[in-house]
């Protein structure tokens, strides 16, 4: 009978244990965790009639893997899409809707651009051009931003392009891989000469226009919901808290762990189901050096409550974004009672603002108390907000947001490479390799399954 540990006890390791436990019932596992809960980053607070989401408040729906184990736990019917879908970016002072037809921010209807207040005419002209610009075949990635930029111009990528893409990794795009995260628009470029006509006829969805309604999912009751039952359907004594790992070695055919408490287990898998950071702690040093040096952002979440009156009247959508580069400290605000009104009371509004950017660090020190302040004095001039909250919630996640460079998938590859040769047996899963979305983590947590357990075979059967 095989035996596997299962390092990390958030959404990558609680899946992966998950998908064990109903494709292999004949192996036992474990899996441990350092901290003090599972879970990982999710976490809902209910406060005075709100949900407050202090980790990842939703997931999209047409990546099937997070709405397919949603459904495998009975909790389909729990199931709440987004309310409305238009996002704005504050730009010049002023909050500007991002023209109908975006697809992240990469426009497909000409006549919207053309009426944008975003771009200048100059920037529309150019932008307008892309059509004609002949495919850039490079064999070797390259940073979004330079992708971008050399279709529309640097003015279209700087204020909408920007604002949109890097608010999902927290990232400078002219540092980010093009192929590691958005390889879709490289391959559009190859099958039909440009974006902006390729886009439309691939039907690819919109992204912060009215047409992104229903786009994002979250649960009744808060999206902690989704660890807490997988959790719920594992056995209680396979799972360990307050458990560190601090060192993996060969050991007869199987692995040896040593933990922070001195114990130490046996397996003969291991899926270390975390950001790379853990994977560097525990193995040999040349087996991870792809990932050596590799950035971490920490990132923090601010929500505040108000009484609707308190509020400036806001335009009808989801929120906004900010381009990294402005003078601000954050970087998106969502307006929680219009995207998701399940959440707020009647006559209550909710801002969640989203704070961090790669390359800083003041988060990592300052106070709380600091943290909101620096949110309320950038809610003073974008939205004209002045009055004092009802009560706020910080959400501080230091180290959290892998930054996928220019690169990555020579250096995942050369991860993978190394981890056969040095510890066949040994699988990684988390957001650090193939996307930082819920169901990216959790499509990654059931392919280490897989390939662990394959690889497991394979050895019974010599």
């Amino acid at each position: 009978m095989k035996h596997i540990v299962i390092i990390g006890g958030g959404l990558s390791g609680l899946a992966a244990a998950y998908e064990l436990q109903k494709t292999h019932p004949n192996y036992t596992w474990e899996l441990v965790e350092k901290d003090e809960k599972l879970g990982g980053k999710f976490e809902t607070v209910k406060r005075d009639g709100f949900l407050i989401e202090k980790g990842p408040d939703s997931f999209l729906a047409r990546k099937p893997a997070g709405v397919g184990l949603v459904k495998d736990l009975g909790l389909d019917d729990k199931l709440i899409a987004n309310a409305t879908g238009r996002s704005y970016i504050y730009h010049e002072k002023a909050l500007h809707p991002i023209p109908e037809g975006s697809v992240m921010g990469i426009p497909t209807n000409k006549q919207a651009l053309l009426a944008t207040t975003l771009v200048s005419e100059i920037g529309k002209a150019r932008a307008l051009q892309e059509p004609t610009i002949q495919p850039n075949n490079k064999e070797t990635d390259q940073a979004l931003g330079d992708f971008f930029e050399a279709r529309f111009g640097k003015e279209l990528v700087k204020t909408i392009i920007e604002p949109l893409l890097s608010g999902i990794y927290a990232g400078d795009i002219y540092k980010m891989s093009l192929r590691a995260t958005f390889p879709q628009f490289e391959q559009t470029v190859k099958k039909y000469g440009n974006l902006m006509d390729g886009l439309k006829e691939s039907n690819m969805q919109t992204t912060g226009t009215k047409a992104t309604i229903g786009a994002f999912r979250t649960l009744e009751g808060g999206l902690d919901t989704l660890p807490k039952a997988i959790a719920d359907a594992l056995p209680a004594e396979n799972l360990y808290t307050k458990k560190q790992a601090t060192n993996i070695v060969k050991k007869n055919g199987t692995y040896e762990i040593s933990f922070a408490d001195g114990d130490k287990k046996e397996a003969d898998g291991i899926i270390i189901a975390a950001t790379h950071d853990a994977l560097i702690h525990l193995l040999k040093e040349t087996t991870t050096e792809p990932f050596a040096g590799q950035p971490l952002t920490t990132l923090a979440t601010v929500s505040l409550a108000y009484n609707e009156v308190d509020v400036p009247v806001l335009p009808d959508g989801t929120g906004y974004l900010v381009a990294r580069t402005a003078p601000y400290k954050t970087t998106a605000c969502t307006w929680v009672q219009k995207k998701w009104p399940h959440m707020v009371p009647e006559n209550k509004m909710l801002l969640r603002g989203f704070v961090g950017k790669a390359g800083e660090s003041w988060l990592e020190e300052a106070s709380d108390e600091a943290i909101v302040t620096a949110v309320l004095k950038d809610y003073a001039e974008i939205m004209d907000l002045h009055a004092a909250p009802l009560f706020y919630e910080v959400s501080r996640m230091k180290s959290a947001m892998p930054q996928y460079l220019t690169g990555h998938q020579n250096r995942l590859n050369q991860l993978k490479k190394n981890m056969k040769a040095d510890y066949p047996g040994v699988y990684f899963a988390g957001m650090s390799y193939e996307g930082v979305g819920i169901p990216d983590c959790i499509a990654g947590a059931q392919t280490a399954v897989t390939e662990l357990t394959d690889i497991l075979e394979e050895v019974s059967n010599d």
